[in-house]
């Protein structure tokens, strides 16, 4: 805020007493220095808020208010998420869409998809195994590609599953079957 503009916020009386060489006009050169630089940073606050545009060291911040910092690991910034930094961001950004479809199978497998960054995750409900229905339980289809994050889609499938469903994941071949 420029001085003219603090200035304008006085009564009319002391906008005369203003003067550059008095006091009240000395303090509003050091309010409007002073409140430059808040003005500033306040113009900018959305980016603070958009995991996309976040400074790297408040991506896990942001990432504990939906719930996700279960996630992440001790240790350095890059190391903290399994799939990247990079894939947290994106993670952080459709978390809240994603809601919508937790509990559903469709959901798991998107959720799967965009916490790892690959593609061809799949849900089967109601599997039958040796001839035998298995009630309540769910078979996850992971594309071979997320053997690197292993650990990460075993959390996401306990994270997000209905608490009374079991489930098991099994790992495919590139372009095979279970």
């Amino acid at each position: 805020m420029k001085r003219a503009e603090l200035e304008r916020l006085l009564p009319e009386v002391l906008q005369r007493a203003a003067q550059a060489d008095q006091p009240l006009g000395a303090a509003l050169d050091v309010m409007a220095d002073l409140i430059t630089p808040l003005e500033t940073a306040l113009a900018q606050v959305d980016a603070v808020f958009d995991p996309h545009r976040t400074p790297d060291a408040f991506v896990p911040f942001l990432a504990s208010w939906l719930d996700l910092d279960g996630l992440l690991r001790p240790g350095p910034l890059e190391q903290q998420y399994a799939a990247g930094l990079g894939q947290l961001r994106r993670l952080i950004a459709r978390t809240m869409p994603l809601n919508r479809l937790r509990g559903t199978a469709q959901g798991l497998a998107q959720m799967l998809e965009t916490a790892t960054g690959v593609e061809g995750f799949g849900v089967r409900e109601n599997v039958t195994a040796g001839g035998q229905h298995r009630a309540f339980h769910l078979l996850v289809l992971a594309p071979a590609a997320s053997a690197s994050v292993s650990e990460l889609v075993l959390q996401l499938c306990e994270m997000e599953k209905p608490v009374a469903l079991t489930h098991e994941i099994v790992w495919n071949a590139p372009g095979g079957a279970p």
